[in-house]
């Protein structure tokens, strides 16, 4: 409702009463710590607070009643940001403007005497638009500071997550304060986790820990230029595995996760595993890789530009090829080496004649200087096909 200008009564019940200020003030206070628990258990805002928010809510109030002065919004929404930032609830905020009101309303009826009943019939109204205008702005000046406050705690603890994954190498107790600060256990069944940044769906790291959290899984993560880093907890293997078997639900992407380790100083070794884990997954393949199980990959993963040179020398020729063709010479290469060398096998694979088969591993053998028919040529021709693959250029 909004405030219209003081008839000469409220104008003049409302100056008597600013007169008298401060035992208004003290009598709201009362009536707030009576009314209200949180003001008394709030280990946040003192008593000198509350009895100066009431001083300024109640004199702006009183003043616009008589006629000195306009709505001042900055008081309102002060008392709203001071009441959000010392964890007083919303609801005590609003009774406390109900109970000024009803305060201001009692004082005005007892210095009315000599009042007539129809002067005082507008003095309701115009009192509670002011109440519910100072109220209105107060609930803005919350919600403005609720959102302030769940930001910085958001950044804080984005920051806390950041460190645990970070090297402190030269300050191991800081891994443990920031676990502790989250609260995650120092002692339990631990994997690092590094996965790809889902296009299709829109997951957020916090989706993901409450995903795993609905499991009885405790995890953090951490959104890093090339996707998420993830600390996964449980109190055995068996939560590990939950854990991760829930993951293929979150990411369509490549996902590495490092091997088990049981103290935080290993998070940071850990990083690098589940890095190299994720790399060792062809780019596209929605794929979960497991660090300790990698044997030729972590190889090339580890030494990219060592792998591009030996997929170069190996199949270079062959990698020249115009697009269609050097697609059809890797994939009979890799259904072949995928059928344990049986040229039937990979026929029926690909759904070709043997013969084909055999025409295109002729080919290679031209192109390459290696055959498959021979052991060392055989397996340097798998390294490169491997190392092609996972540097996801057939050109190189």
């Amino acid at each position: 409702m909004p405030i219209t200008t003081s008839s000469s009564t409220a104008a003049a019940l409302a100056a008597d009463l600013l007169d008298d200020l401060p035992a208004l003030t003290e009598t709201l206070v009362e009536r707030l710590q009576k009314a209200e628990e949180s003001y008394l258990e709030s280990q946040l805002l003192t008593l000198e607070q509350l009895s100066a928010a009431c001083t300024e809510n109640l004199g702006s109030i009183l003043t616009v009643l008589a006629g000195r002065g306009r709505v001042r919004f900055d008081v309102a929404r002060a008392t709203g940001r001071l009441k959000a930032e010392q964890a007083i609830p919303l609801a005590a905020l609003l009774r406390a403007y109900r109970l000024g009101g009803q305060l201001i309303w009692e004082q005005m009826l007892c210095g009315s005497r000599g009042v007539s009943p129809v002067e005082l019939l507008d003095v309701p109204a115009q009192l509670w638009a002011a109440i519910d205008t100072y109220s209105d702005a107060a609930v803005e000046g919350y919600r403005e500071a609720e959102i302030l406050l769940t930001h910085a705690d958001a950044e804080a603890r984005a920051l806390l997550v950041r460190k645990v994954f970070d090297d402190h190498a030269d300050n191991p107790t800081a891994i443990i304060d920031a676990m502790r600060a989250l609260g995650l256990p120092e002692r339990a069944s631990y994997v690092v986790v590094c996965a790809g940044s889902p296009e299709s769906r829109s997951t957020t790291a916090s989706d993901t820990a409450g995903r795993l959290q609905s499991k009885g899984v405790t995890s953090v993560w951490d959104a890093r230029p090339d996707g998420y880093l993830g600390l996964i907890c449980g109190r055995c293997d068996a939560d590990i595995e939950a854990g991760l078997t829930e993951l293929g639900s979150v990411f369509d992407h490549r996902v590495g996760v490092s091997g088990p380790f049981s103290m935080p100083s290993e998070i940071a070794r850990a990083v690098d595993e589940s890095r190299l884990a994720r790399r060792s997954v062809p780019p596209g393949a929605a794929t979960l890789s497991r660090y300790e199980s990698l044997t030729l990959a972590l190889l090339l993963v580890r030494s990219p530009d060592t792998a591009r040179e030996v997929a170069a020398r190996t199949l270079g020729p062959l990698l020249d090829l115009p697009e269609d063709e050097r697609e059809e010479m890797l994939a009979t290469l890799e259904a072949w080496f995928e059928c344990d060398g049986s040229t039937a096998a990979t026929a029926k694979r690909l759904h070709f004649h043997r013969n084909t088969v055999l025409y295109r591993l002729r080919k290679i053998r031209d192109l390459t200087n290696r055959s498959v028919d021979k052991p060392v040529d055989a397996t340097e021709l798998y390294l490169a096909l491997r190392s092609v693959q996972l540097l996801g250029d057939q050109r190189l």
